[in-house]
């Protein structure tokens, strides 16, 4: 953006507003002249900030801005590796689509125009579902391919008929039929559709909103900030604004008690992680490395590996079996179609081939962690049907990590460092959680339809967070007082075992 046009912007600040009205409702004929549908308190919040943006002009950070008018706002995503710039102009449901911008001039070509609050939305993708939920507008869903969603509400909705289901068909060699698909956007009269840089799921037109959270140049926090960036076409900020920050400040309270405890010498540094599959492949994306770095473990590069492509494959079992007795935590994502009975603590094991290296830090409870992202699972059991339609027993990783960073961490350094505490283990009914310990035998947990209330009832009511904030305190006490660790190992003495249970029970 040209400095002219940012100063033309910003200067728009402190133009007079008539009046402000609730936003989540239409303008009518009713409606004042001047009427100011976007006024500061309606607006996102910079950064960590919970008030809204006094400047007509917000930086959403690595994906996108935004500027507001009285009646519309200007979205800008920005461009990342593999995916362009788009503008998508917002306008308030009742007004009169804009012709022009903020400043006065044209629009670039190619910007889409979506009447908002948004009403009806289809998406193929399990990632949306998460912020979707997390902002209260599940409602909004008319359209999905259930054959990877989690979220035990949306399965019940499918289930129920009420949410209506399709799926685009897989010819093989990254070939695709989107007919049937394409048949539902419209008979569904969907608004938006919520795609990817992939194109899963799209429409191919102008409804497509790309929705790139899960791009590997993002770290864990920026993934968060895309629900700010999705607030913006449902006129939600406040709530993504206020969420955010809250987020923003448990995981970094988390990440600072570690880093604090480690200082002291409580938990020993050098332990390193690793996100490997059984193909013998190794990946470092952003948001691993933040995920490993603020539970108190380093991210695992091999020698062989250039630091900046993310990725590696090595070029034999044997050369992945020798570089993985440098690491203590394996976190192993290969793919299971039904991990709550095929991903056994053997089958993970032989999988990996980690059963022919007996030696592998990560083989020993003392010593190391293999670790799996299926947790939480859904029944793999929609009511849709299609003789091309494959449902799988979808992770609640795919949705729920990118809107609940603190409980990942938390996670994460619980089985680290914490593992075995009374009371630090348990989590709320209805909260997602992510790692499963093979080397302890922890099993998949399957998330059906029926627990649609009591996962609701854990996000309506705030339950995950009271559980995190209870936890928090422990957690300090533990870590500031205990002794030098190791990975897996139980950290803290009779007394702090008892300490933790009655705060947490």
């Amino acid at each position: 953006m040209s400095c002219v046009r940012l100063l033309t912007l910003l200067a728009l600040v402190g133009t007079a507003r008539a009046s402000a009205v609730d936003n989540q409702a239409c303008a009518t004929s009713s409606t004042p002249s001047g009427t100011d549908f976007f006024p500061a308190a309606a607006r996102l919040s910079p950064g960590n900030l919970t008030s809204g943006s006094a400047s007509a002009f917000v930086d959403g950070g690595e994906g996108f801005n935004v500027t507001y008018a009285e009646t519309f706002k200007v979205v800008r995503t920005k461009a990342l590796p593999g995916v362009e710039a788009l503008t998508y102009v917002l306008y308030q449901c009742g007004t009169t689509q804009p012709t022009q911008d903020v400043d006065g001039s044209a629009f670039p070509a190619g910007a889409r125009f979506f009447s908002v609050p948004v009403k009806r939305v289809a998406t193929g993708m399990s990632v949306a579902v998460g912020y979707l939920e997390q902002l209260g507008l599940r409602d909004k869903l008319k359209l999905i391919d259930p054959a990877y969603v989690h979220a035990p509400c949306v399965q019940k909705a499918e289930e129920d008929g009420t949410l209506a289901a399709s799926h685009v068909i897989y010819l093989g060699a990254s070939k695709y039929n989107y007919t049937l698909w394409h048949n539902s956007i419209s008979t569904n009269n969907v608004e938006m559709v919520i795609t990817d840089e992939w194109d899963t799921g799209y429409s191919n037109s102008d409804k497509d909103v790309v929705f790139t959270p899960s791009h590997t140049n993002l770290g864990m926090l920026e993934r968060l900030s895309f629900i700010k960036f999705i607030s913006l076409f449902f006129n939600k900020e406040t709530q993504a604004s206020g969420y955010y920050a809250d987020q923003y400040e448990r995981w970094n309270y988390m990440a600072g008690q570690v880093a604090a405890a480690q200082a002291r010498g409580g938990i020993p540094t050098g332990y390193k992680c690793a996100w490997v599959t059984a193909a013998y492949e190794i990946t470092w994306d952003d948001y691993k490395r933040d995920i490993c770095t603020a539970a108190g473990l380093s991210i695992h590069i091999p020698s062989a590996a250039t630091s900046s492509a993310g990725y590696y494959k090595y070029p034999s079992k044997a050369a992945f079996l020798t570089d993985m007795a440098n690491v203590a935590v394996v976190i192993d994502e290969s793919w299971f179609t039904t991990p709550s009975t095929d991903a056994t603590k053997t089958a993970v094991i032989t999988n990996l081939a980690f059963n022919e290296a007996p030696g592998l830090p990560s083989l020993s409870p003392s010593t190391g962690m293999i670790l799996r992202l299926d947790k939480h699972v859904s029944d793999g059991d929609p009511l849709y049907s299609h003789s091309t339609f494959w449902p799988t027993e979808s992770l609640t990783w795919f949705e729920d990590s990118y809107v609940h960073p603190a409980v990942v961490v938390q996670d994460l350094v619980r089985l680290s460092w914490l593992n075995g505490v009374a009371g630090v283990t348990t989590l709320q009914e209805g909260c997602p959680r992510f790692f499963r310990d093979i080397n302890s035998n922890d099993v998949v947990v399957k998330t059906t339809a029926n627990e649609c209330t009591l996962w609701d009832n854990a996000r309506v009511n705030g339950l995950c967070l009271a559980q995190l904030s209870a936890q928090r305190v422990a957690v300090a006490a533990l870590l500031g007082a205990s002794p030098a660790a190791r990975i897996g190992a139980n950290l803290v003495t009779v007394t702090f075992v008892a300490i933790a249970t009655m705060i947490l029970v």
